[in-house]
């Protein structure tokens, strides 16, 4: 079914491509979890920053995995109350139409909200980039600099919460499909965020944090006290080892197998 096979498509391209929006390929470094680096700390030593970041094809790779168990606890409970409607996409062009704005404009949110919480956290909006990486088709807020660890991961955690689980919370107590189905969506486009969260379990909330600007995650400042730290610079990173973190094609090729048959039974859970 044609209309089936578009909304297969947007699921198929958040899991695998647009979901990890972190998923930079241009970065050249190795793959680096959380590391300490730098001279150990001394009173008029300044600490330098340590990487909590994935390797961009781990990163993918778990990214498209957790597409299954989001339909499941997503969509799992709306079917078991409500049960899946007839049909379960909209059909007609209008309908079609203004999902796929919708979506589109979820995106665009998703991105506004992390700035906010950029913001919310002590940035402001200079400091915060937004644009497009075009080889993967995904937008990006970063923020240049700093901002304490409890506030980035509610800056993390905002969209999935806005975009994801209120649509979900509404289209469970109404039974409405369509804010159940875009609730899903939008929390797989979060899986990213997910991801970060995770990584940096164990990290101090007084800590100070900024995005890394190549890697998959962000970069940790210990020890800089109550006030911010300055922005951190590619002159401030840790140097880096002999190595090259860019996937093989066999690697895509395997990433692209695993993207597939996440979406493959995403949808199986969610069409019941």
């Amino acid at each position: 079914m044609p209309i089936r096979r578009i909304f297969c498509a947007i699921a198929f391209w958040m899991s695998g491509c647009g979901a990890p929006r972190f998923a930079r390929y241009r970065s050249r470094n190795p793959p680096v979890h959380i590391s300490d680096s730098g001279p150990p700390s001394a009173p008029d030593v300044p600490r330098r920053p340590r990487r909590a970041v994935l390797p961009p094809a781990e990163a993918q790779a778990r990214g498209a995995a957790l597409l299954a168990p989001i339909a499941l606890l997503a969509l799992g409970p709306y079917l078991a109350l409500w049960g899946l409607p007839d049909p379960p996409f909209p059909t007609d062009p209008g309908g079609i139409l203004l999902f796929l704005s919708a979506f589109t404009v979820g995106v665009v949110l998703h991105e506004a909200l992390h700035g906010l919480g950029h913001v919310w956290g002590g940035a402001s909006w200079p400091d915060v980039r937004f644009g497009v990486h075009w080889a993967a088709l995904t937008p990006f807020a970063e923020c240049t600099v700093p901002t304490q660890a409890r506030s980035y991961r509610r800056t993390l955690a905002l969209p999935g919460l806005v975009l994801g689980a209120g649509p979900l919370g509404v289209g469970l107590v109404t039974g409405s499909w369509p804010p159940t189905f875009y609730g899903f969506l939008m929390l797989v486009a979060a899986a990213g965020d997910l991801l970060i969260l995770w990584i940096l379990v164990g990290v101090p909330a007084d800590a100070w944090v900024q995005d890394h600007p190549r890697q998959v995650g962000c970069l940790i400042v210990d020890d800089a006290g109550p006030d911010p730290p300055p922005p951190v610079s590619d002159d401030d990173l840790p140097d880096a080892t002999a190595g090259d973190s860019s996937p093989s094609f066999l690697q895509l090729l395997l990433l692209a197998a695993l993207s597939a048959v996440a979406a493959a039974v995403g949808f199986v859970i969610a069409l019941g």
